[in-house]
């Protein structure tokens, strides 16, 4: 995800948080310290009510991460990597480099989530009621129990079977292994995703008409509807376009004759010879065959317009990240995954350190047009 910032690594993978994460951890603090804890105990004082919410917001959150954790770990098990785990406004979601290619490895790694959820919810419920055994101040243990609660509502909510939920992946994953069509299976699971989502949609507008106080959580569940009718069919999208770039590698795509530019050129000579006459974005700037970077209209926007004529290309292109370098050999898919993750519409491909070609958007689109009017 764009907009997105590491945090971490555990167990080799790279945590992260969307800036979107921000407004639902302030949302659930801002519920647990002004709702629900003055509601039981209206004599808690508001700086032990701040301090309980948003340390019980962290640990829900920790459950999240913990519920992706699973996911990832299991899906190694199954020989799929998981690249990173970002936090969002809607939970946490975990990134693969591919899709499970057996339905028991599917089914194994989207029943782990739920898994560790009840899991998580057994432990913080046992755990309430040993802290009320013990003389635990109330406030705790109540805290407690709703982790519990909320964690086995999270193990629910995510056994609905509709894509993108677990239950999705869990309902696809048992009619690919019974039709082996994954196709169908799919479509059918994003199907399901979206008559619910379309159902807590009905429930929000229900609670915006019907329970005027409750406009608050009628419109989060109209959001959460329209999440997840918009992931569902995006999950049935993204199986057609890569089943359509199956097989296909970078090199039967990619636009061998790539033109560079050099270094040691200004900035006027960039944008008059270069973008202004062959109107791309972005182009590789090589010395004697090794590429230095990338130069693009950002770098150049960056500078004062009365400055281009004295600022060299060298001054302003930045190395390339591992991001923006494929291997002629790499997977279509791969090709289109990246560029739709780090929004770059342009990524260099090389072998044995030389560039060898480019392959864009433009690229892949054009095979996949090809594809469809050929029917194949």
């Amino acid at each position: 995800m764009q907009g997105s910032f590491r945090l971490g690594r555990i167990f080799g993978l790279s945590i992260e948080i969307h800036y979107t994460w921000f407004i639902v951890f302030a949302l659930v603090a801002l519920s647990l310290t002004l709702g629900l804890f003055p509601q039981f105990f209206p004599n808690l004082p508001l700086w032990y009510s701040w301090v309980l919410g948003i340390a019980v917001t962290v640990l829900f959150f920790a459950s999240v991460l913990a519920h992706e954790l699973s996911h990832s770990l299991v899906a190694r098990t199954q020989g799929i990597e998981i690249s990173s785990i970002t936090l969002f406004i809607f939970g946490g979601v975990a990134r693969m480099t591919e899709e499970p290619r057996k339905p028991s490895a599917e089914f194994k790694m989207a029943a782990a989530g739920p898994a560790a959820s009840i899991a998580l919810g057994v432990f913080f419920w046992a755990l309430s009621y040993l802290l009320q055994i013990q003389g635990a101040s109330q406030p705790v243990w109540v805290a407690s129990r709703w982790l519990g609660y909320i964690n086995l509502v999270l193990a629910v909510f995510n056994l609905v079977p509709g894509l993108p939920l677990d239950g999705g992946r869990l309902f696809r994953a048992t009619l690919w292994h019974f039709s082996g069509d994954l196709r169908r299976a799919t479509h059918i699971a994003s199907i399901g995703g979206q008559v619910f989502g379309y159902l807590l949609m009905a429930c929000g507008f229900f609670n915006l008409f019907a329970r005027p106080s409750g406009w608050i959580y009628g419109l989060w569940w109209i959001f959460i509807g329209w999440f997840v009718v918009e992931a569902a069919r995006s999950s049935y999208q993204q199986m057609l376009l890569r089943r359509a770039l199956s097989g296909l590698s970078v090199r039967s795509i990619m636009t061998p004759e790539v033109t560079t530019v050099s270094p040691d050129i200004t900035l006027q000579e960039l944008v008059e010879n270069y973008f202004l006459r062959l109107n791309y974005a972005a182009f590789p700037v090589t010395t004697g065959g090794e590429i230095r970077g990338m130069a693009e209209l950002s770098h150049v926007r960056q500078v004062p317009r009365e400055r281009w004529a004295s600022t060299r290309v060298a001054d302003v292109v930045e190395p390339l990240k591992p991001s923006q370098l494929l291997k002629p050999s790499d997977d279509a898919w791969e090709a289109l995954s990246r560029m739709a993750s780090t929004g770059q519409g342009r990524i260099l491909v090389t072998e044995g350190g030389s560039l060898v070609g480019i392959v864009s958007r433009t690229n892949v689109m054009r095979l996949l047009r090809t594809k469809l009017e050929l029917g194949l």
